[in-house]
């Protein structure tokens, strides 16, 4: 398929160049601003999103989108669009996100029909496993629709966060608020005029849209217009009649009225696998009171059906007052605007995986609801708890010289099995080794215990090596510093000086490989 049209030229008002990227076209423009397809310095590509200046005039907005951006950074990339850099400082601010090069699933479904088999199920796990990282950052994606998932021979990517909001409860009624998001992929709880907070469970009840839509074609509770969707989504169940029976029970309950009945996205991803089983209709579990899934907080369905036949009006007049040739957030921009961070390929640039801020994301994920308080491995993140100390840890000094990273706590991406784990690139052993699975991009990282100052990083390959990859250190595990970089990877032994830089982890992030294998590292050693 090609998505050359999706790249528009420049407009002579557009900038350029930002900071360290080079303009190459449009991608797309929405609420909140446009979005660039862009060079770095190293040629790779990248999207960068410019904020709209106007809008940098209210405090309240560049209060939000700063700590929209903090929290971002802490969004693991599996599954989603990688947020790789922001430059809150300049006038406007812009941020840029991991450039994804697939269709969107509307263009796979109206093209080749709806998903079936391994294609669906891979689909509601992708999403389920975005979800679940986005939402263990303590982010709402709060725009959730088939558009903003693509599907890049890697697999499904979850991509536009910037109408994400922090899970600080807000109110659900502003005429802004209210229409930021595609209202056939709104929860009910979003249009009441109540107290109701909007929650990650908004989130879940957008991805039992999604899911349906990929497996039927058709949209759950589409009206003639936005108010009549809303009312159809308040008061009628869905039709879920051409979904396998595998996932039909799954996405009911994601598509549960009250959000107190859904289950939490780290639920659905366990029910997906097989790790959680899936409640039968009526039991207590199925209520959200079950045993992995979230406790009741009993249903204020009546307030939130009262509340938000009484907002129809308001959804309506405010489709009314944008007229029929202005689009506002909840609808898809025309033409080459269509789909604002769908950041694919323009044509002569190759598709690659682009550099990380932050934490990867671990090996395994716990299946269990994500809280504000996790941060093992287990929970699905590597990041060890912020500290509330004002003071920073002094960095030891390697005085000995010997290897940091030795049987230190390792983790990588993926893994081909238990016999290429990530903790035989740390053992010292020559003849055992780290092995990926077979696909871009994929990481290594090991935890020191401490901050320590570096000053030698040796990276020693197997014959499956990379040939584009760059070594990271960070000191918390939620900023990275690139200290080595290169596109003309040869294998063997690279040794990496590093300048006395504190850090507590590091990693090894390959985006290219030298052929049909996965990635293959005998050892990681840090002085």
């Amino acid at each position: 398929m090609d998505h050359a049209y999706r790249v528009s030229p420049l407009r002579s008002a557009d900038p350029t160049r930002l900071g360290d990227y080079e303009l190459i076209g449009r991608l797309g423009a929405g609420g909140m601003g446009v979005v660039y397809l862009a060079r770095d310095a190293a040629g790779l590509p990248a999207a960068i999103k410019l904020i709209h200046p106007g809008l940098t005039a209210d405090p309240e907005f560049v209060a939000r989108f700063h700590s929209e951006v903090a929290r971002a950074r802490q969004v693991p990339p599996y599954c989603t669009a990688e947020f790789l850099d922001a430059d809150l400082d300049h006038e406007p601010p812009y941020l840029v996100v991991e450039y994804v090069d697939g269709p969107s699933l509307p263009e796979i479904v109206e093209e080749r029909g709806p998903l079936t088999g391994g294609a669906l199920h891979s689909l509601a796990v992708g999403v389920a496993t975005a979800l679940t990282g986005i939402h263990g950052a303590h982010v709402i994606h709060r725009d959730l629709k088939p558009d903003n998932v693509l599907l890049p021979p890697s697999g499904p990517k979850v991509i536009d966060f910037g109408i994400a909001r922090p899970f600080a409860p807000t109110r659900a009624l502003t005429h802004v608020d209210m229409m930021v998001g595609t209202v056939a992929y709104m929860a009910p709880e979003r249009f009441s005029d109540q107290e109701v907070p909007v929650s990650s469970a908004a989130d879940v009840f957008s991805w039992g849209c999604v899911i349906a839509y990929a497996g039927t074609g058709r949209t759950l509770f589409r009206g003639d217009s936005p108010s009549a969707t809303a009312g159809r989504i308040l008061t009628h169940q869905p039709e879920l009649d051409g979904l396998p029976d595998s996932l039909r029970p799954i996405v009911r309950l994601a598509l549960a009225k009250d959000p107190a009945d859904r289950p939490a996205a780290a639920d659905l991803l366990g029910m997906l696998v097989g790790r959680i089983p899936v409640p039968a209709p009526g039991s207590a579990a199925a209520s959200g009171t079950g045993a992995g899934l979230p406790a009741a907080r009993k249903p204020r369905s009546r307030r939130i059906l009262a509340g938000g036949v009484a907002v129809l009006a308001a959804v309506g007049a405010f489709a009314a007052l944008r007229g029929p040739g202005e689009r506002g957030p909840d609808t898809a921009p025309p033409s080459n605007d269509r789909n604002p961070v769908a950041l694919h390929s323009g044509g002569s640039a190759s598709p690659t995986a682009a550099r990380s801020a932050r934490t990867p994301p671990a090996d395994r994920m716990s299946l269990a609801r994500p809280s504000a308080t996790a941060s093992s491995r287990e929970a699905g993140s590597t990041r060890p708890p912020a500290s509330k100390s004002a003071g920073k840890p002094r960095a030891a000094v390697n005085t000995s010289g010997r290897n940091l990273a030795l049987h230190r706590p390792a983790a990588a991406s993926t893994s081909e099995g238990d016999a290429w784990a990530a903790p035989n690139a740390v053992d010292g052993d020559g003849s055992t080794r780290w092995g990926s699975a077979w696909n871009d991009p994929q990481w290594l990282r090991v935890d020191l215990g401490g901050r320590w100052q570096i000053t030698e990083i040796v990276v020693r390959w197997e014959r499956a090596y990379a040939k584009s990859y760059r070594v990271e250190i960070s000191a918390d595990g939620s900023r990275w510093s690139t200290v080595f970089r290169t596109s003309a990877g040869a294998g063997g032994t690279v040794r990496v000086p590093v300048d006395r830089s504190t850090g507590r982890y590091v990693r090894v992030y390959g985006t290219q490989r030298s052929g049909g294998y996965g990635y293959s590292l005998y050892e990681l050693e840090v002085r």
